[in-house]
């Protein structure tokens, strides 16, 4: 089975086992509008590239409705995304790669993608599809996998999960998600649970953000997390540098790279030149 056939049967699984159903009042949408200082959803239309299960979407055609969404993803996740969209007016869903996204140019006035380019086989490739559909002086903002090379925890971390990642590709979504289902709660008692004492403390707060897994909140909410981290059969991280070049060459201006609060990856925009 190729890469791009195991991507696509990972998240239908994660989504048909966690996804859709009911309305969240607060997703990665929100979390990235925290840290941007204006605001993402503008103009007519917009279009969020590897939707999943629709959370997102929802929330930005819910309290957006005069904006048209367009919501792509590769994987069966857009049926969840369907559902729980059904009786907005304002949603389209696509299943589609955002390798080839299949849009005319220059249609839209915005794109959000959260946490997908860096599953692609070509960052750079579904960075320039973006920018190909998205109108002239318009943003476009992500979220990718910091690589966390200034942090010799969590990039000694990544490693390892990366070493075992080549066994865990290997297991069947429904068997892998019951391991990272049980794997959750040692991996929130050893590792988010001490980093929210220590960041109780100010002496040692600097600390608790560098504890990987640092934002766990119960025993078992890092089971999609890990199930994700284990199960990527691709997985890019890129330093602020890298994210920065990617930008330039893919035809982006007036570039912002920041960080989420209380969580780890990179957020950044940029402007079609």
């Amino acid at each position: 089975m190729n890469k791009l056939k195991k991507t696509k049967n990972l998240y239908a699984f994660l989504w048909e086992k966690s996804g859709g159903g009911e309305f969240k009042n607060s997703w990665h949408f929100n979390k990235v509008q925290e840290v941007i200082p204006e605001t993402i959803i503008r103009g007519r239309s917009g279009i969020e590239i590897g939707s999943g299960c629709g959370y997102d979407t929802y929330l930005m055609a819910k309290n957006n409705p005069s904006v048209r969404i367009v919501s792509l993803d590769i994987s069966d996740g857009v049926f969840k995304s369907k559902e729980l969209t059904s009786r907005l007016r304002n949603v389209w869903i696509i299943k589609a790669s955002a390798l080839n996204i299949p849009v005319r140019d220059n249609t839209f006035d915005f794109a959000y993608s959260f946490g997908v380019l860096h599953h692609l086989s070509d960052p750079a490739q579904g960075l320039r599809e973006i920018a190909r559909i998205i109108k002239k002086d318009t943003p476009a903002y992500l979220y990718l996998y910091e690589d966390h090379s200034e942090n010799r925890i969590k990039y000694l971390a990544i490693k390892v999960v990366s070493l075992v990642r080549y066994f865990t590709t290997k297991i069947p979504p429904k068997t892998l998600y019951l391991i990272s289902f049980l794997l959750s709660p040692a991996v929130v008692f050893f590792f988010s649970y001490p980093a929210k004492v220590l960041k109780k403390f100010k002496m040692t707060q600097s600390l608790s953000q560098r504890f990987p897994f640092n934002f766990g909140t119960h025993p078992f909410s890092l089971s999609g997390d890990l199930y994700d981290r284990l199960g990527a059969p691709i997985e890019h991280r890129f330093n602020k540098e890298q994210i920065y070049s990617m930008l330039i060459n893919c035809g982006f201006n007036k570039i912002n790279i920041t960080k989420l609060k209380d969580s780890a990856g990179w957020v950044t925009w940029g402007f079609k030149k």
